[in-house]
């Protein structure tokens, strides 16, 4: 008598099994598994195709195998650190491909999106910030970090499934993200990503500081008062940095424009730039990702 899984047990039993016995045929899945081969195969096209599996044709069997960084991920606990050091480890180290295939594993662990973020992704990029203040890292590795962390974040997009609920409440706002140094890029990434997931209408324009000048401000909101023009309801605009001349340009950029009725602006950074700027600053400023991503969707949702 054959045994019965689903896709899920499928998927923790095949990997288990590869990390131990790389490469195996459907055939030796199978009978480790006590499943039927044609039932296995089946479910191991499915693995191969959501990248989970990989797989090398030797005459006319085909061997499965795990690229490097697919694990099974035990988060019962929801501790995240085991993870969060995995992704660190296989950046410094230059593993590109385990660092994807990490951040696969999460995702067909169809785990809370936000959770991803304010448990794996941030604390990474914090780690990698920290690294480069204490000078344990020199700025040309943190710069090649920070791209490879943010390419990876970028397969996150995969798991955004549209929710019509959402799209009927918010389908007159827009939410534009911009990010006022290259060290928040990521952030602004997690943002749109996750925004989009719950339905919001977003835009990401990307890093300006490097154009910020005398007359940069002018350029900066005509395009918004362009992107705008578009949304039928309110606009918020989220300005993440953590560069003070880059947040005070793009504020005081926002706030002098004549649609400034039609804005809402909200500034996220780091705890000291927080304090550094919140009595001068009008708009409110966040240091903490849960407690920004909360009032983000208690702001979009009123």
């Amino acid at each position: 008598m054959y045994k019965k899984y689903d896709l899920s047990d499928i998927q923790k039993r095949v990997i288990d099994l590869l990390q131990n016995n790389n490469p195996m045929s459907s055939s030796e899945i199978s009978i480790k598994l006590g499943t039927n081969r044609i039932t296995i195969s089946k479910y191991l096209d499915i693995l191969y195709f959501q990248k989970i599996l990989n797989k090398k044709k030797i005459g006319s069997v085909n061997f499965w195998f795990l690229d490097p960084g697919i694990i099974n991920l035990d988060l019962k606990d929801e501790n995240f650190l085991e993870i969060q050091q995995k992704i660190i480890e296989s950046l410094i180290n230059g593993q590109k491909e385990f660092t994807d295939n990490i951040v696969l594993s999460l995702i067909n662990r169809n785990l809370n999106l936000r959770k991803i973020f304010t448990d794996v992704c941030f604390p990474v990029l914090n780690t990698i910030l920290e690294l480069y203040s204490r000078g344990k890292i020199g700025k040309t590795e943190k710069i090649h970090l920070l791209t490879n962390l943010t390419d990876s974040f970028r397969l996150l997009r995969n798991i955004i499934k549209t929710n019509n609920s959402y799209n009927r409440r918010f389908g007159n706002s827009l939410l534009v993200i911009v990010s006022g140094d290259d060290e928040s890029l990521p952030i602004c990434i997690m943002i749109d990503i996750l925004t989009r997931q719950d339905g919001l209408n977003s835009t990401l324009i990307g890093n300006v500081e490097n154009f910020i000048d005398p007359f940069f401000d002018i350029d900066f909101q005509r395009y918004i008062n362009k992107l705008s023009k578009r949304a039928k309801g309110k606009t918020s605009i989220i300005v993440v940095s953590h560069n003070e001349t880059a947040i005070r340009f793009l504020h005081s950029a926002l706030v002098n424009t004549d649609a400034m009725e039609k804005y809402q602006i909200i500034v996220f950074s780091n705890k000291v730039m927080k304090e550094k700027l919140e009595k001068s600053v009008s708009s409110p400023i966040y240091s903490d990702i849960e407690l920004f991503l909360s009032e983000l969707e208690i702001k979009n949702t009123n």
